[in-house]
């Protein structure tokens, strides 16, 4: 919680503004002390930044600014039942912020609370406890007719972009394998693939994201060509194992050193030793995993 004189630093803005547009349009309502003092939360400042915005960049009144902002309050969010399993999480107000702006496709809103996210919390924060809950959110609210398949591409290709902008940041080494990831054919899912990517380029490992539903034609040529020794394939239906099967069979045979890391629901991770892991969903699985090896 912040009071006026920190909110007015955060925000650049006067404290004058900040008490008019809270008074006199009812733009928030922040806490109180006992002595009767402002305080300010997190989404009291994302608000204000978002009127801050409309009004000095795109020229909108603040009267109508706080009116698309109390409207957006109201409209397109489900039923709290229906996702009861995020009602406890930390983040569960950044994930309906974001869910908000992903219905009403409010691209510019939807960047800048993933821009401001970015700004509060750690990266790996936004893309584990925000970003991946808001996907699952995103798909299961297609599934139910609550958005359609134009939203759910939207914000997909858009979160797709953050993951590349952080692709590119880290250094790699190399000294460590070098890592394909993908999906097999007729698997679409690839939030999992990509947070586990983000994870190997944070780590150094020099990473070629492929995506969902690549053919096998081809890749045995493209590991032995390209010196490719650890892929990592994404399974969210085990219909789809044998599928994955196949692609190791022939990839192993192509390269008999090459190993493969396993991810996703349709992955029995009992089944899996020799040149397989199976690692989960867990980061602190992932890093206990690499601790274990000696790349």
């Amino acid at each position: 919680m912040y009071n006026i004189k920190a909110a007015a630093k955060i925000l650049d803005m006067p404290k004058v503004t900040i008490r008019s547009w809270e008074t006199r349009y009812n733009a928030i309502t922040p806490a109180r002390t006992e002595s009767g003092h402002r305080l300010y939360s997190d989404q009291n400042l994302e608000d204000l930044k978002w009127l801050k915005i409309q009004v000095q960049d795109n020229g909108m009144k603040i009267s109508e600014a706080v009116k698309k902002l109390h409207a957006s309050r109201h409209q397109f969010i489900a039923p709290k039942e229906e996702f009861s399993q995020n009602d406890n999480s930390e983040y569960n107000e950044q994930i309906n912020q974001l869910f908000q702006a992903a219905a009403e496709m409010d691209t510019e809103r939807f960047n800048y609370l993933l821009d401001l996210h970015f700004s509060l919390f750690h990266h790996q924060t936004v893309f584990f406890s925000i970003i991946a809950p808001l996907m699952i959110r995103i798909g299961k609210a297609w599934e139910d007719g609550i958005i359609s398949v134009a939203h759910e591409h939207m914000i997909t290709h858009i979160v797709q972009q953050r993951f590349n902008q952080f692709f590119r940041i880290f250094p790699t080494s190399p000294n460590l394998p070098k890592v394909m990831a993908l999906s097999p054919s007729g698997e679409q899912h690839q939030l999992g693939l990509l947070l586990f990517t983000l994870f190997l380029r944070e780590n150094g490992f020099s990473v070629v994201y492929i995506g969902p539903d690549t053919p096998l034609e081809g890749l045995e040529e493209m590991v032995v060509k390209h010196n490719f020794n650890l892929m990592c394939m994404s399974i969210a239906s085990p219909k789809l194992m044998e599928v994955a099967n196949r692609y190791m069979g022939a990839l192993s045979k192509a390269k008999p050193e090459m190993q493969f890391i396993l991810g996703g629901q349709g992955i029995d991770c009992k089944q899996y030793e020799g040149n397989r892991w199976c690692l989960g969903t867990d980061i602190k699985v992932w890093q206990q995993w690499l601790k274990e090896q000696n790349f």
